[in-house]
């Protein structure tokens, strides 16, 4: 981890760093939602292609941000642990 922090201050990438969040809304059949993070000021959209795993609304994920032409974007989205039932 450190030497890819290392290697990206040296290359002039920024590595992206993985946020944590929950799921605020996530409509399955039009294959979009949101995600709300603390680390984050305001929601992050995301979409079904970027999820390594299947997300409901209050799904605790975590997230890779990208800035995209309409706002902030979650990348590789995987799923931390389920809302209760």
């Amino acid at each position: 981890m450190w030497l890819k922090k290392v290697l990206s201050i040296f290359s002039g990438q920024e590595a992206p760093l993985e946020k944590q969040g929950k799921v605020k809304f996530f409509n399955r059949k039009k294959g979009y939602g949101f995600i709300e993070s603390e680390h984050v000021d305001r929601d992050v959209f995301v979409h079904v292609t970027n999820l390594k795993d299947q997300i409901n609304k209050g799904d605790e994920v975590a997230f890779e941000v990208e800035a995209s032409d309409k706002g902030l974007e979650a990348r590789k989205v995987r799923l931390l642990q389920q809302a209760a039932q």
